[in-house]
């Protein structure tokens, strides 16, 4: 290890420890303050750093990243506002539990308030919204400074990735540095004989036997007692008519088979949300069908088990609002995620886990017949009900209507396509239409719900992805982070974007406040009127408005074969899918109430 100063060999360490940690992507913004750290990570023959002139948009680059491929990702920015840039990302990663490192470079302690230039308080300048924070200090040399440098690193990577006791989330580390940030050699800055004194500071572990990180965590997965899952599989076996619901969730690895499979074990109905798992053989269609006052009044489930965060779909809370008296088991990390305030017990385990062991103890010790088989049938009627009136619907509009951009990728993307889907409207309208048959990932921010950074999101996802990768979003979410396209030009990254453009917050469109203007349109729906071509095109991008549903169709799957990204967009009238939105759910609910009430 080659260091000319004491700011390099900090730097230089903490490089080696966040790789030896699993750090293998740094997503960086250009600054002078940060110089030792970047310097040190460019040196690095096996970190790649990724340079976003953006903060933000790196910031959700780097989250889009970790979300697609499970693996921490390292910030780094210089002092001052820089580092106020990464706080929406923080924010999202810890709602979703994304492992986000967050570097951020400050001035030493003796230039702090006192009016020197680009210095704020960073000092848990992300608040509660970090599950671990550390200010690091100026940067020494004793043997005892660097230890404990290469425990923090490695420490603040196994949090950040839950390996510890807290969820996987964001952490922040905040560097102190003085001058000079360059790599410039100081003469006995640090000592001579530091490798043979100190070696295990110099060298962290021995890399010829142990390249692992410093600190280590060995974590196991939260499993319940026997006792435990007798008791629930008891309060199951009282309670048939019941129903399994997967939320928002980025399911891990064997879920989507152990939680099918736990359903066929009780009976209940599957109750799959867009960007929970695979909708194949599930409940997808139950936004529709419990819009149906008397479906949602007549068919009040006895006991809910619950996967993931809350559903988009407003009907299901409406529908578990007004059976409150439902007892409902949400497994997961123990948090409250039930804005009901209902009779909730949750339970902290491993959620793959949990189904296994729900399943394989029903099997052994259920009584025969305990299930309410006509209950399960009423839901899996309902679901071909809804599905057939909203085929029939969408088979009868030619115009660009939001909601069919759904129902066709449906019928004719390929298998492992991921889909990033954008906030507001478009996540509804994927939950409302999108049942498809083939294989297909869908990702989404929605932590805190927010629009931030969805365009660098899907490029961070989609960067190296071996598969094809689609974003969907609506134009307002677009500008937002028209920056982020910056990613396509300097990473060479392949991404349709379909862009619906209703010139405006369509979401809006659907709450009392559109049935008043003023002030609707100016204050709410914001039109802006903007040309998107010649910005795309400014970016790199190609672009093509869409002219018909057969144009999209041609566009979408010439495109999941082009290099680069591709911009596609649609041009749709807000009020007139608004329109439309309530003439199919009307539709919904009359072939609901005819056939099953």
């Amino acid at each position: 290890m080659g260091v000319v100063n004491r700011n390099n060999l900090w730097a230089t360490i903490v490089a080696e420890e966040l790789y030896r940690s699993g750090v293998r992507t740094i997503c960086a913004s250009p600054g002078s303050r940060s110089a030792p750290l970047i310097t040190a990570f460019a040196a690095h023959p096996h970190l790649e750093v990724l340079v976003h002139i953006d903060e933000r948009s790196g910031s959700f680059f780097a989250l889009g990243h970790a979300k697609q491929n499970a693996v921490p990702v390292a910030l780094l920015c210089t002092s001052g506002t820089a580092a106020a840039n990464y706080y929406p990302a923080a924010i999202e990663a810890f709602y979703s539990g994304i492992p986000l490192v967050i570097l951020t470079a400050d001035r030493p302690p003796a230039l702090r308030s006192c009016g020197a230039g680009q210095t704020i308080d960073q000092i848990e300048l992300y608040g509660n919204y970090t599950r671990f924070f550390f200010e690091v200090g100026v940067p020494g040399v004793s043997e005892f400074q660097l230890r404990h440098l290469r425990s923090l690193v490695s420490h603040a990577v196994a949090v950040a990735i839950g390996a510890t006791k807290l969820p996987a989330g964001p952490v922040h580390l905040n560097f102190a540095f003085a001058d000079p940030l360059a790599p410039i050699p100081l003469p006995n800055d640090v000592p001579a004989d530091l490798a043979i004194s100190s070696p295990l500071a110099w060298y962290g572990r021995d890399a010829r036997t142990d390249s692992g990180a410093y600190n280590r965590v060995i974590s196991g997965k939260t499993v319940l007692g026997t006792e435990e899952i007798a008791a629930i599989a008891a309060r199951i076996t009282n309670n048939p008519k019941g129903v399994i619901v997967v939320g928002v969730y980025d399911a891990p690895s064997g879920f989507n088979d152990a939680v099918k499979r736990l359903a066929e074990v009780t009976g209940y109905p599957l109750l799959v949300e867009a960007t929970g798992c695979d909708r194949r053989g599930a409940i997808g269609r139950y936004d529709s069908f419990l819009r149906s006052r008397k479906f949602a009044s007549q068919y009040a489930p006895e006991l809910i088990i619950r996967f993931g965060a809350m559903p988009t779909s407003k009907a299901y809370l409406l529908w578990l609002e007004q059976h409150i008296q439902c007892h409902q088991i949400i497994v997961g990390n123990g948090d409250n995620t039930d804005p009901t305030h209902g009779l909730v017990q949750f339970v902290h385990a491993d959620t793959t886990i949990f189904c296994e062991q729900v399943s394989d103890y029903l099997n052994l010790h259920a009584l025969p017949g305990w299930q309410d088989k006509q209950w399960r049938s009423v839901f899996e009627q309902a679901e071909a009900i809804a599905a057939d009136a909203i085929d029939l619907f969408l088979a009868s509009v030619d115009v660009l209507f939001e909601g069919k951009v759904y129902a066709e990728l449906a019928k004719w993307l390929p298998d492992d396509v991921c889909i990033y889907i954008g906030s507001s409207m478009p996540i509804r309208d994927l939950d409302t239409f999108l049942q498809p048959q083939q294989r297909l990932s869908v990702l989404a921010n929605r932590g805190a719900n927010g629009i931030d950074g969805t365009v660098s999101s899907a490029l961070g996802a989609a960067w190296r992805h071996a598969q094809p990768a689609i974003l969907i979003c609506g134009d307002l979410a677009f500008y937002h982070d028209l920056n982020g396209l910056m990613a396509t030009k300097q990473f060479q990254i392949n991404l349709t974007i379909i862009l619906i453009d209703n010139n405006g917050g369509g979401i809006f469109e659907l709450l009392p406040i559109s049935n008043f203007e003023p002030p609707f349109e100016q204050y709410f729906a914001t039109p802006h009127g903007l040309d998107f071509a010649p910005i795309v095109t400014a970016y790199g991008c190609g672009y093509t408005l869409v002219e018909d549903w057969q144009h999209f169709k041609q566009l979408v799957l010439r495109s999941l074969t082009q290099t680069g990204t591709q911009v596609i967009e649609i041009k749709s009238d807000r009020k007139r899918d608004k329109q439309l939105r309530q003439e199919l759910w009307q539709s919904a609910i009359a072939q609901i109430d005819k056939h099953l009430i």
